[in-house]
């Protein structure tokens, strides 16, 4: 494997190579500034000098021979040049250019093009991270694979048709993943639920409650002048007709009108024709604050009505909202607006030219003082600062801390190894790496795998991958369970070669084959498994004893069951029916318990015992 351009990214990259045990060749314009002394050790004599984007350099490097090449250089056309000549000089090898978000559109257009090939933005990487880190709730993150959304979470594992314990580092973990759907149903159903009758008064209500405990000072001020009018009003205008009487021309005055209900009151006044100028007085300053309440109403409807029209609507922040705060950012604000506005949530972004963000999914500020200035008196729910610059972010950070000290707080931290013990040092910050999540995609990427998302799950990198199984592959033949066991993975979806829905999640039993695809959330330690073949042995042993006439339904039956949920052939379970009763089968938990019950439902004496594995 060729590994072009040694500076962070790529030492980041190598680190996580090593361990793969596989050959390194690397090559850099100069000899690189080694971080790390083992990295220098190992591979400081495997370093080629020279222009990456030269045929004969990379001839001497290696490139034609490479199984991967990796482009890491900072300079992007550097790597996109790079990746023509490599492709011409090798056309098998798999090629991952680093790119930045200037190049999103050429880095597309090439991966159409040339095959193996595929463009990696470790900032652009990050906007998943972000979004985990800044979304509200208690679970670890959220997850769409194949139009299932999927929640990470601490609880009980209580049904493993729909939930799975997240495998880290080959041990099963306290979290649990399982579609959004189920988890929440279970939520529904396990919490105290009122009645038909309460429901039907709480539902009205509710609304109308929340609506009132989020006006603002001056719409209370206005709504309880326009009340005390209208009981003054009746009261003023009643006599002698009656309080009908009184409302109706209140209600007339406060539209604007004046000559009809004026003509009303007097009609019904004794001695009117001597003038009564409290009276006239009283129904012009209701008639006047009448045609001021009717203009207001006009005016906010024909500028809602042109403004929709034209595309010269203004947004503001709903004040029933708790928006989630974006400071610069850019295209990777963009993301992360997008990803954010998919769940409903309130995105404020605060950029240079609120201008440019015309993508809908948020409002947009010139400035942070306008932003907070909007923003006075809502709770906000969490603030990522995103300019790039260190000492720029880490202000707005400490700033927005005293404003909103209930809010999550992220930002990018542009090294690796210090991000935990520096969000640590600014009260629980998070602080999302581009090159640590870069360097695990890349590594992913390198080996063929197709990485559709990277997270950060208790503290550590997990990539969601998407594998395709090849007839040679190390996956065929397996079962979800074993893949999970046996590699250290956790098994999301499976759609068959033929299928056009995936199963997600598939059950347990359901053996891989061939042109099969199967998205999982794995660790770099269990893809290194993966490439090794290293499968672990199952953690059970089933043993049953077959009564002494077996008839042939009871055998069918059995063989069924064998082959079922040992991922067997019918004629591999036949053969181990006839190798005798009591005899211990190895197989995972999960699948061990489902054979076990289907087992002992047929009639036959079944146990499951732990392994010293």
């Amino acid at each position: 494997m060729l590994v072009c351009g040694l500076g962070a990214f790529g030492q980041a990259v190598l680190a996580r190579l090593l361990p793969f045990a596989i050959p390194l060749r690397l090559l850099d314009l100069r000899r690189p500034d080694w971080r790390m002394p083992a990295l220098e050790e190992a591979l400081g004599d495997q370093v080629v000098i020279g222009d990456m984007r030269r045929p004969r350099v990379l001839r001497q490097a290696g490139a034609e021979q490479a199984r991967a090449v990796l482009l890491l250089g900072s300079d992007s056309t550097a790597n996109f040049e790079a990746a023509l000549q490599v492709r011409l000089l090798n056309p098998e090898a798999v090629i991952v250019v680093r790119s930045s978000s200037d190049l999103d559109h050429l880095g597309t257009l090439l991966e159409q093009r040339l095959p193996a090939l595929t463009v990696v933005d470790p900032v652009q990487l990050t906007a998943g991270a972000l979004v985990q880190a800044l979304r509200p709730g208690h679970q670890e993150a959220r997850l769409m694979v194949d139009g299932e959304a999927f929640e990470v979470f601490r609880g009980t594992l209580d049904d493993r048709r729909f939930q799975r314990p997240l495998w880290i580092d080959h041990q099963p973990s306290d979290w649990l993943v399982a579609p959004v759907s189920f988890h929440s149903r279970q939520a529904t159903f396990s919490a105290s639920r009122p009645t038909a009758r309460a429901r039907r008064v709480a539902l009205p209500i509710e609304p109308v409650v929340r609506w009132f405990a989020q006006r603002t000072t001056l719409q209370w001020s206005v709504l309880t002048a326009v009340a005390g009018m209208l009981m003054i009003g009746i009261q003023l205008f009643s006599k002698p007709g009656g309080w009908v009487q009184g409302a109706f021309v209140t209600m007339a005055l406060l539209k604007g009108d004046y000559i009809d209900p004026t003509n009303v009151v007097i009609r019904h006044q004794p001695g009117t024709e001597s003038g009564d100028g409290w009276l006239i007085s009283a129904t012009l300053m209701y008639s006047l604050v009448g045609t001021l309440l009717t203009s207001a109403l006009v005016a906010l409807i024909l500028d809602h009505l042109l403004s929709a029209r034209f595309g010269l609507r203004r947004r503001g922040v709903k004040r029933s909202t708790e928006p989630i705060v974006l400071v610069g950012g850019g295209r990777l604000a963009a993301r992360v607006a997008s990803l954010l506005a998919t769940e409903h949530y309130t995105v404020v972004r605060v950029e240079a030219d609120p201008a440019g963000v015309d993508d809908g999914s948020s409002v947009a500020f010139s400035s942070l003082e306008r932003a907070s200035a909007s923003l006075a008196g809502l709770p906000v729910r969490a603030v990522a600062a995103l300019t790039g610059n260190l000492l720029e972010d880490l202000r707005h950070t400490l700033q927005l801390q005293e404003r909103w000290p209930e809010a999550r707080f992220a930002m990018l931290a542009r090294g690796e190894g210090a991000a935990e013990r520096l969000g640590e040092l600014l009260g629980g910050a998070v602080l999302v790496s581009p090159i640590e999540l870069g360097a695990e995609v890349v590594v992913a990427t390198a080996f063929g795998e197709r990485v559709e998302g990277v997270w950060r799950l208790v503290d550590h990198t997990v990539l969601q991958v998407r594998y395709r199984v090849t007839a040679s592959d190390t996956l065929i033949g397996l079962t979800v369970t074993r893949l999970e066991h046996g590699f250290g993975f956790t098994v999301l979806a499976l759609r068959r070669a033929r299928g056009v829905e995936s199963m997600a999640p598939p059950p347990p039993e359901a053996v891989l084959a061939e042109d099969d695809q199967v998205v999982v959330l794995a660790t770099i330690k269990a893809l290194r498994r993966v490439e090794r073949g290293a499968l672990q042995p199952p953690g059970c042993c089933v043993h049953w004893e077959l009564p002494s006439p077996l008839s042939s339904e009871l055998r069918f039956a059995v063989q069924q069951s064998l082959a079922r949920y040992l991922g067997l052939t019918p004629d591999s379970a036949a053969l181990l029916l006839r190798e005798g009763s009591g005899l211990g089968v190895p197989i995972d938990p999960e699948c061990g318990a489902l054979l076990v019950r289907d087992l002992r439902r047929q009639g036959l004496q079944v146990r499951l015992d732990a392994t010293d594995n």
